[in-house]
């Protein structure tokens, strides 16, 4: 690794970094710098990176296969998402975006919070068994803020964590984690199972509070099912533009366009996005009338 790339990755404000034939960007503080002439993003050094990741996650980069995503410790302690894309997928040559992902006990729930009543009552619902999704544009501090949720949950409870990407950290020794197996090419051998396929998995392995990474498609119809059983606690995250378009959203993809949030088993909503430079937070707050 150069000496430049490992720079920007220990530096925490850096949250993403892109490598393409256009240059070096890095984006903190709210904003994007860049790109910049880098000896990395030359076209024999790019190719080279990108191999080099796709190896770690055991795939060959090619025609059927022209994009991965997978995760890198690039930095001793630091899980970096990594997605690689060539051509034909991209139209001048392999572009590679790093995303640091959130450490545990880096997030607060307080850091999310402008108000201690909001924190209170907010660490009060969490506790309480309350089912929360939360919703935001990418990069809006979703996972962050699910994060510092799970530090919330008391240590006694079993939470079965579901992801198709290893960003959430497992809150405790009696709590576990299922990852979706995609097969987004149709060429990887073996088997490949969704989120939908997990959430119906988690049901049986009684789990105190079931936590979705993000929802986004056939899992939604799981979780509602799950949610209208007695299922409490549930903890998702959702693309979205407001707390209310996230119940609206979630109703379609679960198949169940006309139903309302409470009529789902959903309890609070809760918007994330920036709230002052390089600084995520709650931005909308609204508890489902019983």
């Amino acid at each position: 690794m150069s000496r430049e790339l490992d720079a920007l990755l220990r530096q925490r404000d850096v949250e993403d970094i892109v490598l393409s034939p256009s240059g070096l960007s890095c984006y903190r503080l709210g904003r994007w710098e860049g790109p910049h002439p880098s000896p990395l993003c030359e076209s024999a050094s790019l190719r080279r990176l990108a191999q080099g990741i796709a190896e770690t996650a055991s795939l060959q980069l090619g025609l059927t296969q022209p994009s991965v995503d997978t995760y890198v410790e690039l930095v001793e302690g630091q899980l970096f998402r990594a997605h690689v894309a060539i051509t034909p997928l991209v139209a001048r040559g392999p572009e590679i975006t790093l995303r640091r992902l959130p450490e545990a006990g880096r997030f607060r729930l307080e850091d999310f919070c402008r108000d201690a009543a909001l924190l209170a009552r907010l660490r009060d619902r969490i506790q309480g068994g309350a089912s929360i999704l939360v919703s935001g544009r990418t990069g809006s501090g979703k996972t962050s803020f699910l994060t510092a949720c799970l530090a919330e949950l008391p240590a006694h409870l079993r939470i079965l964590v579901l992801e198709d990407s290893p960003e959430l950290p497992i809150p405790n020794a009696l709590s576990s984690k299922l990852l979706a197996r995609p097969d987004r090419y149709g060429f990887r051998n073996g088997a490949a199972w969704g989120l939908a396929h997990l959430v119906f998995e988690s049901l049986r392995m009684r789990p105190d509070r079931i936590v979705v990474g993000e929802c986004r498609g056939a899992e939604a119809e799981g979780m509602a099912q799950a949610l209208r059983t007695g299922h409490r606690g549930l903890l998702a995250t959702i693309h979205a533009g407001s707390a209310a378009e996230s119940f609206v959203r979630f109703a379609e993809l679960a198949a169940r366009p006309q139903a309302t949030a409470r009529g789902l088993g959903w309890d609070i909503g809760i918007q994330v996005g920036e709230i002052a430079p390089g600084r995520r937070g709650i931005t909308e707050f609204l508890e489902v009338p019983a």
